[in-house]
């Protein structure tokens, strides 16, 4: 019999709470939430929980072996990476991988669109208004990503399924750029800010980021300066010309 919206229990979270002290507060309403979720789920049928229960499941699984891709990756290269590897590293089965992704480039398809979504969310979350605030949302991003990225360049040129990976990111990135920079590209002409903005998708790509960090050993702290330095100088000049 389908149930209506009267057919469930009726919990207030907010009525009789103690007013002894703040603790006793949250205390109380936790047990009152637990209570909530206790009878939400007793009104869900048993076969309607495994089928939920099953599909985390299945996300979980599929998350581990993307996981384990990327921690590969940050190791070997990828056409030295096998699928048992993969399989070995996620704790499942060869048989499993497949069923889920196809192959080992389908693992590597899923990886790229988890880690662009990652990196359009820090980047796009807290947008800066200023130079320093944009760069340093930059370095954070690739304090995060730029090693994988950098390791995936590196291959670019032997692996064909990393070509459409790199040129949406780099899409990504310019427009990234074009946004976050609008104020200043916006008050020059056409030739200027295209000039511009090559120079400043030069001053930001991750290579820049890869040389100051990994090659000169600078820390996260004076990379950004670095960064934000240079492209501050380039506005300024750019600006009084």
């Amino acid at each position: 019999m389908p149930r209506t919206a009267s057919s469930f229990p009726e919990v207030s979270l907010f009525e009789e709470m103690p007013p002894a002290s703040s603790a006793d507060a949250l205390t109380h309403f936790n047990l009152m939430l637990q209570s909530v979720t206790l009878n939400w789920n007793s009104t869900v049928s048993p076969r309607a929980y495994r089928q939920v229960a099953r599909a985390h499941a299945v996300q979980d699984t599929e998350q581990q072996i993307v996981d384990a891709l990327r921690h590969l990756l940050s190791e070997r290269w990828f056409e030295d990476i096998t699928l048992d590897d993969i399989a070995r590293a996620a704790n499942t089965t060869r048989q499993t991988v497949i069923r889920r992704f196809g192959d080992k480039a389908g693992v590597l398809s899923a990886m790229a669109d988890g880690l662009d979504a990652e990196i359009r969310t820090r980047r796009w979350h807290n947008p800066g208004k200023t130079v320093a605030a944009i760069i340093t949302v930059l370095v954070q991003d690739y304090e995060q990503a730029g090693d994988i990225v950098v390791r995936t360049l590196s291959q670019e040129a032997r692996i064909p399924e990393f070509g459409a990976i790199l040129a949406r990111g780099r899409n990504s990135h310019r427009a990234w750029i074009e946004e976050m920079f609008a104020a200043w590209l916006d008050k020059l002409p056409p030739s200027a800010k295209a000039d511009r903005l090559a120079q400043l998708l030069a001053l930001t790509d991750v290579w820049v980021w890869h040389l100051l960090r990994r090659n000169q050993n600078h820390t996260a702290g004076e990379t950004g300066r670095l960064m934000i330095e240079a492209v501050e100088r380039l506005l300024h000049e750019g600006a009084v010309r």
